[in-house]
């Protein structure tokens, strides 16, 4: 009897496990369930990552540095990861992958053709800048595991498949969507990147995604709205077409502290159109960045990615024109110091904290018929957010030769900042990019200040009726009918 009675609470036990399973099924974190988890990039700017676990294999969704040239350590196992699929060469993107390889991944890093070959040049350049930091071998290996895909064209690898669209951010730069297959069931993720404003004269529009059950996107200016946004690219920017024909008819110098990777091309594109229209008279226009200039190669190399209007304008070789001058920084340094006429000066950094644009500064700041266009994001901080700022007094650090030096300025020089370069999508754009995607289950917001990331959130829910997470660094969450959080 004793026996019979073990075997009756045991067949009810297993009973009820069943019941519950049957209950559950479909609903619950069980192995082998998709999974996706942010390990950066969320709740701010920088570092963008993401892991995805589709059941067969675990794969990230880029991995970027979280500052200027910062190594990143993995925080995750990096000899356990897969692939990883990459969505531009921006660094805040790609930055983390020499030391992703130099901590043992070795798997290939699927990205766009001209992402693959800008990534290299960005990397290269980050280990110039932190040579003690950043190893060579994960260099070397990143590079080699960099596996070039064409745009639209699907890639399987495991339970998921994916494809790259264009998100006109930069040359290369694309949103990714995934396909995670569980048998008959197919679970899609759309995963923003970083998605242009309409701004580019260079590149095509940003496409919208297919229908989507879960969707990641960033949240930069997720609480702007542009006023500008109906104009087309090149009338966005004729305040700072005529801006910079007003300092040169004046007798002055303009200097356009530029990020050597996209809104260098981008000004350079914009100054020649003004100029062929006569409201910017004729200029030399120096570019003295090394990585600029590679860069710019590579923007002609793969003149089939840019937009038709582009093509039209460059029907021989693209962003070459009279008065262009691609020099090294110590010939266009010593035009300062020489009879010129008033010319248009390009350099690295955007916002006036390293490499080439402070020494110009230091050749122009004392002069009021000079002017300093900022075209990019100042970081609190940067000298090019303390002259935006009105401060009467900037210290400035640059480097010669070995040296380098500090020296506190009294800028006489105009300052006059422009929010038309800029490459990321405002608030309608997001909206309408998300909208594309049908019903999503949920939106994973990132990449943005919280108050921003939380305005885009209010305005999907508001307007479509979406629900959104906000996701906390390493926040995990199960990709299923029932969407659960593992903290």
């Amino acid at each position: 009897m004793k026996r019979k009675g073990y075997i009756i609470s045991a067949v009810a036990v297993l009973a009820a496990v069943a019941a519950l399973f049957i209950l559950t099924a479909g609903f619950d974190d069980r192995p082998g369930a998709p999974r996706i988890t942010f390990y950066g990039g969320v709740r701010g700017i920088g570092g963008s990552c993401l892991m995805i676990d589709d059941g067969s294999e675990r794969f990230l969704v880029d991995f970027g540095a979280e500052g200027d040239f910062k190594v990143r350590k993995a925080p995750f196992d990096a000899k356990k990861i897969d692939f990883v699929i990459l969505t531009h060469s921006h660094m805040d993107h790609c930055g983390g992958l020499s030391e992703l390889c130099n901590a043992g991944f070795d798997g290939p890093i699927y990205c766009t053709e001209p992402t693959a070959k800008i990534v290299p040049v960005m990397l290269r350049m980050a280990r110039s800048f932190n040579r003690k930091s950043i190893a060579l071998e994960g260099l070397h290996r990143a590079i080699k595991d960099l596996e070039p895909v064409k745009f639209d064209k699907p890639v399987s690898r495991g339970g998921c498949t994916f494809v790259f669209r264009r998100a006109e951010h930069l040359l290369g730069a694309a949103f990714i969507e995934i396909d995670l297959h569980a048998g008959r069931d197919t679970t899609t993720v759309v995963c923003s990147g970083d998605l242009g404003s309409g701004n580019s004269v260079l590149l095509p529009p940003l496409e919208l995604p297919h229908r989507a059950d879960y969707v990641v996107v960033e949240s930069t200016y997720g609480g702007a709205v542009r006023g500008d946004s109906i104009l087309d690219p090149y009338r966005r920017k004729e305040e700072f077409a005529e801006a910079v024909s007003h300092a040169l008819k004046g007798g002055g110098d303009v200097l356009v502290p530029s990020f050597a990777l996209g809104r260098t091309q981008e000004v350079m594109a914009t100054i020649d159109y003004y100029e062929r229209k006569g409201v910017i008279p004729s200029c030399d226009v120096y570019v003295d960045s090394p990585t600029a200039k590679k860069i710019t190669r590579i923007y002609r190399q793969f003149k089939n990615e840019l937009s038709k209007e582009a093509v039209r304008m460059y029907p021989r070789e693209v962003l070459k024109f009279t008065g262009l001058k691609e020099v090294k920084s110590r010939v266009s340094l010593k035009v300062h110091r020489s009879q010129h006429r008033p010319s248009v000066f390009i350099s690295t950094s955007g916002n006036l904290s390293y490499a080439i644009s402070p020494r110009h500064l230091m050749e122009m700041y004392d002069d009021p018929k000079n002017l300093v266009c900022l075209v990019g994001y100042q970081d609190p901080g940067s000298v090019g957010y303390r002259l935006a700022r009105g401060d009467s007094v900037v210290a400035v650090r640059y480097r010669e030769g070995r040296r380098t030096k500090k020296v506190y300025i009294v800028p006489a020089l105009h300052v006059k900042k422009f929010y038309s370069f800029s490459g990321h999508a405002d608030a309608r754009t997001l909206f309408k990019w998300v909208r594309a995607a049908g019903k999503p289950r949920l939106v994973f917001i990132v990449h943005g200040e919280v108050k921003n990331s939380i305005a885009l959130g209010k305005l999907l829910k508001s307007r479509l009726g979406l629900d959104y997470r906000i996701p906390h660094r390493g926040e995990s969450f199960a990709l299923d009918k029932a969407l659960k959080a593992a903290r």
